[in-house]
């Protein structure tokens, strides 16, 4: 179920504090629970904190997290009852188009024939969306966690924090504390990956200037993963150019499963109704070429703002 543990980041210049002013406006006209406070008031929420290079802070004290297992097995349940069939285990190789229509895919286990296909694929939605020969804008990029043996001195709750400056970020697991370098590195793969265990040396460097204390935690071990990035940080959510009955609903630059509750409606609405209820132009698949690339500003750019 849903834990309410909130959500800080903290804020080491001006620059960003502004950046994060404008988004904090347009989040409360939306009703969201969400403010700047000062340093000091970071502290009295996560004592450990080291704040004297702070200017200040942003906390929602509203934010929580979720299992995503649990979650997407809820969905496939409900899917289920409503009538849905569900495959695993099956890859796709193919999907037929033909009159710049889509008229279904191809499988390890046969052909299924549908009028309508989304791509959901997360930092695989590149190659799902050349099967149907469309330039999808999303590029796989790595990003470690570790994670250390029960450390109680750190005492909980510990909200999710974001260091801005350095993109560390740490909460607490139970007993444990989860910490991440915030790294975005292309690894060139979309499905496959590895662990580099050298970054634990710079996540460690970053958490002990933010969290002093961790300096007598030991790490336990480790994951790392793939998030799907966009060149402008905003998700593809619509309609592909070019192919009828072609969705895309991707790069979610690895907050998806944050926004999937609206995201599986919305693209609902759109198949059912021919268009959604919401003004989702920001997300348009058009508004990019097929020459799209990341800019330099995501390797040091912290996510989750």
């Amino acid at each position: 179920g849903f834990k309410q543990i909130g959500y800080l980041f903290l804020v080491s210049d001006e620059k960003a504090l502004r950046g994060f002013e404008t988004r904090i406006a347009l989040q409360k006209r939306f009703g969201v629970d969400v403010r700047v406070i000062t340093p000091k008031d970071a502290q009295a929420i996560v004592p450990a904190l080291r704040v004297d290079d702070l200017i200040a802070a942003v906390w929602g004290p509203q934010d929580g997290l979720a299992g995503p297992a649990e979650v997407t097995q809820g969905f496939a349940k409900r899917a289920r009852e409503l009538g849905a069939g569900i495959v695993e285990g099956v890859e796709v190789t193919a999907i037929d188009v033909a009159g710049g229509k889509v008229r279904g895919v191809r499988t390890t286990q046969g052909e299924i024939a549908s009028p309508v296909v989304v791509n959901a694929a997360g930092p695989t939605a590149a190659r799902v969306g050349r099967l149907a020969g469309v330039s999808v804008a999303v590029f796989p990029r790595r990003r470690h966690i570790f994670f250390t043996e029960p450390f109680p001195e750190l005492p909980g709750p510990v909200p999710l924090t974001t260091d801005h400056a350095s993109s560390f970020y740490f909460r607490k697991e139970m007993e444990q504390v989860l910490l991440s370098p915030g790294d975005v590195e292309d690894i060139g793969q979309d499905q496959i990956v590895p662990m580099d265990w050298a970054k634990l040396d710079e996540t460690v460097t970053k958490a002990v200037h933010r969290l002093p204390l961790i300096e007598r935690a030991k790490i336990s071990g480790g994951w790392a993963g793939l998030r799907p990035l966009t060149p402008d940080d905003h998700a593809i959510l619509g309609p592909a150019p070019g192919v009828e009955g072609f969705f895309l609903a991707v790069g979610f630059g690895g907050h998806g499963f944050q926004h999937s509750p609206m995201t599986g409606r919305m693209v609902a609405e759109w198949i059912l109704d021919g268009k959604p209820s919401m003004d989702l132009s920001l997300f348009n698949p058009a508004r990019f070429g097929k020459d799209a690339r990341l800019g330099d500003a995501h390797k040091d750019k912290p996510d989750a703002e």
